[in-house]
């Protein structure tokens, strides 16, 4: 009796569906991901490749199922920059508020990160 192949799911005993399942689910996470573009298009592609021999009476069947997901979105810090009079470069952080005020749910904001870099390329000259 002859095993007709008529259905996606059913190539490669169920392979395909298998693989595709697997790429649904790493697209619906990318999608809630919070650190990705909600907007962004995500994409599931199945490649079939029938390959037959010469006398046509075999053929080699590749399936390939691969996902575009949406990359990481860039993550964004303003910062104040200045020069302290030893020539140190000082990076700080803006915060959402004033440090040490409360928000509504009464948490304190803290205070902001400060970076020293070392002295100016100006100031190593002299």
């Amino acid at each position: 009796m002859e095993r007709q192949m008529k259905k996606l799911d059913e190539l490669m005993d169920g392979a395909v569906t298998e693989r595709f399942n697997v790429e649904m689910d790493r697209v619906m996470r990318n999608i809630y991901d919070p650190n990705t573009d909600p907007e962004a298009k995500r994409q599931i592609t199945i490649t079939i490749t029938i390959e037959p021999n010469e006398s046509r009476d075999v053929g080699r069947y590749k399936v390939e199922v691969k996902s575009k997901i949406a990359p990481m979105a860039p993550i964004t810090q303003v910062c104040f920059l200045r020069q302290s009079d030893d020539g140190m470069v000082v990076a700080t952080e803006v915060t959402k508020q004033v440090p040490g005020q409360m928000d509504m749910d009464g948490n304190e904001q803290p205070m902001p990160r400060v970076v020293e870099f070392g002295k100016s390329n100006k100031e190593k000259a002299n």
